[in-house]
């Protein structure tokens, strides 16, 4: 069995300059960063296209971030700053207030779409997409994710919420994940640690980052393997509308469906303005091509106060509301 270890490293600080930088946060970050090697910095950089709702206004500052050390040195320089900061992996389950986010918005890449096989063990950085990892897998002749290639998320995304598909959740397969905290400083916990459940882990809670995880798999057939993705990405893309959305937009409650509840309280085709609840899921909201992030947050409201009403249930939000939409979306509880 691997053996846990917690490391903390010292961090470079990035070097102040003297004097003062007119402008917020982000001219500030921008000019404490310049010259650092694996980040590129993007000032009013629009967010919608980075997700797949299509929805949300621009970053303050983006940062593409290449390395750990890049990493370490935007998150010194944000702990400096006192600015928001924001980790985005590919954009499948959030939504982006329409005025957009203030501070750092950060995007993994580089080094953290790095993929290494050690016999059965596998080990991916934090900014792959996980179906990606689950097809190279399958590819090698390794079992174990294939209920997963259909989910859309990064392995770091994947870990951080537990994602689950098919009766498969990550922590089934997961042997360890390394985290970098605010400071910059790392450490590896082990799967035990996340306190994985439903949809959830004790990372939801903090501030840790995760920057790769590590798999424990089982030898199988290779066209075996491939033969099951196909097999559940085509039920999953049959069930599922197509377009811009963001996938599941509730949890399900214990023994229920979220989506049979809302479709229930005749909501199933609700619109509003240019979002709208989709007629072939419920549990789905669909951009209709100019949604704004203000009507499909009040449709999940309506639809939570709607089927708390009828059936005495509150529904979660699987999908994440960012900034201000999180805000009203917790003010909003019946």
């Amino acid at each position: 069995m691997e053996r846990r270890v917690a490391v903390k490293e010292p961090v470079k600080r990035p070097v102040k300059m003297a004097g003062q930088v007119k402008g917020g946060s982000a001219a500030r970050i921008r000019h404490w960063l310049r010259g650092v090697a694996g980040l590129k910095l993007t000032s009013r950089a629009p967010l919608a296209p980075l997700t797949t709702f299509r929805i949300g206004g621009a970053a303050e500052l983006l940062a593409e971030v290449g390395t750990e050390a890049a990493l370490a040195a935007l998150l010194t320089a944000v702990a400096e700053v006192g600015c928001p900061f924001q980790i985005l992996g590919l954009g499948s389950n959030i939504l982006i207030p329409d005025r957009g986010l203030p501070g750092v918005v950060a995007k993994l890449s580089g080094h953290f779409r790095r993929l290494r096989f050690d016999g059965n063990r596998v080990v991916a950085g934090a900014a792959l997409a996980l179906p990606s990892v689950a097809k190279q897998a399958a590819q090698r002749g390794l079992s174990g994710l294939e209920a997963l290639a259909g989910f859309p998320s990064t392995v770091g995304g994947a870990v951080w919420m537990n994602a689950g598909c098919y009766g498969v959740e990550i922590k089934d397969v997961l042997i360890s994940a390394w985290l970098m905290e605010r400071d910059g400083s790392h450490r590896r916990i082990g799967a035990g640690e996340l306190e994985a459940g439903y949809r959830t882990t004790a990372l939801q809670h903090g501030d840790s980052i995760v920057t790769r995880a590590s798999f424990r798999l089982h030898p199988a057939d290779p066209a075996a393997c491939l033969a099951r993705i196909e097999q559940l990405n085509r039920k999953r893309w049959a069930s599922l509308p197509s377009g811009r959305t963001a996938g599941s937009t509730f949890k399900n409650p214990p023994g229920d469906f979220a989506g049979r509840l809302i479709e229930a309280c005749g909501l199933k085709g609700k619109a509003k303005g240019g979002a709208a609840i989709s007629p072939q899921h419920a549990n789905v909201l669909i951009n209709l091509g100019d949604a704004r992030a203000e009507e499909v947050l009040d449709l999940m409201i309506e639809a939570r106060h709607a089927v708390h009403q009828r059936f005495g249930i509150t529904l979660e939000a699987e999908l994440v509301l960012l900034g201000e939409l999180g805000r009203r979306w917790r003010e909003s509880v019946p």
